[in-house]
């Protein structure tokens, strides 16, 4: 083979890969935004019907208070990513993470339109939201329990991230 034509072959599979690299932070950078962005929805009804009402029911109000957390966890790891500080596997795994906090907040958001009755609700249906998001608190709970982990593998790889970096950079980890 001509020794040109082994350097665009080259050439070539390096742009694939940084090509293919690339695509994959677009994947993980567009799929957390788009989490952020429906979580922060799901957050804000949830706000709203606080403020309205003056109270939500007791089955969401852990998912609100630990939502916010998850939203910002999720943007610390989208700038992580946006940088290039996180290795090809790391960027799968936190890939999945967010696939699984998509899959949760989407059961949550469909129990949340179900339980929390609307402004034009009859006081029929109203009466009948009530008394259904009383029997919900087992799914809220296994639904709060499992965006838990994922906010916690969240932490925990930022956590271990930032300790490499400041190791790296020849700072003390206490």
């Amino acid at each position: 083979m001509p020794w040109g034509s082994l350097k665009n072959t080259t050439t070539s599979k390096c742009s694939n890969f940084t090509m293919a690299e690339a695509l994959a932070v677009v994947g993980v950078v567009s799929s957390i935004v788009g989490l952020v962005d429906f979580g922060s929805k799901v957050l804000h009804r949830l706000n709203d019907f606080q403020s309205n009402r003056g109270e939500i029911p007791e089955t969401f109000k852990h998912v609100k208070d630990e939502l916010p957390i998850l939203l910002e966890t999720l943007h610390q790891a989208k700038v992580a990513v946006e940088k290039g500080s996180i290795k090809e596997e790391t960027k799968k795994a936190l890939l999945l993470v967010v696939n699984g906090c998509q899959t949760q907040i989407t059961l949550l958001d469909n129990l949340i339109a179900r339980s929390l009755p609307r402004e034009e609700d009859s006081w029929r249906k109203k009466a009948g939201k009530a008394i259904f998001s009383l029997r919900q608190d087992a799914k809220v709970t296994k639904i709060t329990a499992i965006l838990r982990t994922h906010i916690q593998s969240l932490a925990n790889y930022r956590v271990t991230a930032s300790s490499t970096l400041q190791a790296g950079n020849g700072m003390t980890i206490l």
